[in-house]
C-alpha cells in the first residue's frame, strides 16, 4: 500500500498523475495519489482541477504558498497508507517506477530512487546551464551516493515509512533550498538506514539561466541561515570552504559581473562553483572563522 505525495506549484500535474495511475493499474497493491497545490496561481489550479474527478487521486488547492517542507509534511499527515513516496511534479517516472518501490525488499527506512536528465541537451540554449548542472551534479549513480548517504540525500524522489516521517518531519525551512539536505543529515546521529537504488525519474522542469542562478543564490543564503543553527551541516560548498578557507577568500577578488559573464558564455560548472563560493564567503567569513 502506497501513498504518492506530489506537491505542485504552478505546474501541470496531469501527465505525471496519468503515468502513475497507469502503472498503479498493473499492480495489485492499493495506491493513492495526493496532489496538493501549494499556492499556485488560479489559472494553473484550473488546469489541474480535473484531477478531482479521478477516484484514487486526492487533489487539494492551498490558497497560500507554505513552502517545500511544509507541504510535504502536510501531505504525509493526510496520507492513509503506511508507505509514502515523495515525488516532485516535474518528473517523468521510468516504466517500472512503482513496481520497483513496491517490490524492493529492504530494511531501509528511507529509499532514494535518484534523478536522471535527458541525454540530449535542450533545444533552448537558455535552459542548457540547468541541464548541464543536473547531468553532472544531481544525476549521480547509486554507487556514488552510498558511501556518504546523509550528504547526498535529495527529496525529489524517495520512499519512506509514513510513521517515521511523521516522527521526523522536514524542518520548516521557509526560504528556498536545503531543507532536504538538513533532513538527511539530521538522520545521521541515529544511524537511520538510507538506501540508494536505481529507480530514477527524469527531471523535466528546467529553469532558464537567470531563474536557475537566482535559485542557486537563494539556496546559498538559506544554507548560511541553516549553518548558523546547525553548525555541522555539510555540503560540497561548505566542505571546500572549511578545508581551504584562505583559498576560498580569494573568490572575493573576482568581480561577480565577470564571473556571471563567463558563466553565461561557457556554462562552466567551475565558474558556478566559484560564484557560489563568493556568495558564501561575502559578508560571512568572520561569522564562521574564515579569517
Amino acid at each position: 500500500m502506497l501513498s504518492i505525495c506530489v506537491p505542485v506549484y504552478n505546474y501541470d500535474a496531469r501527465p505525471l498523475v496519468q503515468t502513475l495511475l497507469r502503472q498503479a493499474a498493473a499492480l495489485s497493491e492499493p495506491i493513492e495519489v495526493l496532489v496538493y497545490e501549494d499556492g499556485s496561481h488560479p489559472q494553473q489550479q484550473r488546469v489541474n482541477q480535473p484531477l478531482t474527478e479521478l477516484p484514487t487521486v486526492r487533489y487539494r488547492a492551498l490558497t497560500e504558498n507554505t513552502g517545500r517542507a511544509s507541504i510535504r509534511n502536510r501531505m504525509a499527515r493526510d496520507a492513509q497508507y503506511a508507505m509514502l513516496v515523495m515525488l516532485d511534479v516535474d518528473s517523468e517516472p521510468n516504466p517500472n517506477y512503482l513496481r520497483n518501490y513496491l517490490s524492493r525488499p529492504t530494511a531501509a527506512t528511507v529509499v532514494v530512487g535518484g534523478t536522471s536528465y535527458f541525454e540530449q541537451p535542450p533545444a533552448d540554449p537558455d535552459l542548457y546551464l540547468h541541464w548541464h548542472y543536473g547531468r553532472y551534479r544531481e544525476a549521480l549513480a547509486p554507487a556514488r551516493r552510498r558511501p556518504r548517504p546523509y550528504l547526498h540525500f535529495q527529496s525529489n524522489n524517495f520512499r519512506v515509512d509514513r510513521q517515521f516521517f511523521l516522527d521526523h518531519p522536514f524542518p520548516e525551512v521557509h526560504s528556498y533550498g536545503h531543507e532536504d539536505t538538513l533532513w538527511g543529515q539530521l538522520l545521521a546521529p541515529a544511524g537511520t538506514h538510507i538506501e540508494y537504488i536505481d529507480n530514477p525519474v527524469t527531471h523535466l522542469g528546467l529553469d532558464r539561466t537567470e531563474v536557475f542562478l537566482a535559485k542557486q543564490r537563494q539556496a546559498v543564503e538559506t544554507l548560511k541561515d541553516l549553518r548558523r543553527a546547525h553548525p555541522t551541516l555539510t555540503t560540497r560548498l561548505t566542505i571546500f570552504a572549511d578545508r581551504y578557507p584562505r583559498l576560498s577568500q580569494v573568490t572575493e577578488a573576482f568581480p561577480e559581473e565577470w564571473l556571471l559573464r563567463y558563466l553565461h558564455r561557457t556554462h562552466s560548472l567551475r565558474a558556478l562553483d566559484m560564484l557560489k563560493l563568493k556568495w558564501w564567503i561575502t559578508g560571512w567569513a568572520l561569522a564562521i572563522g574564515y579569517s
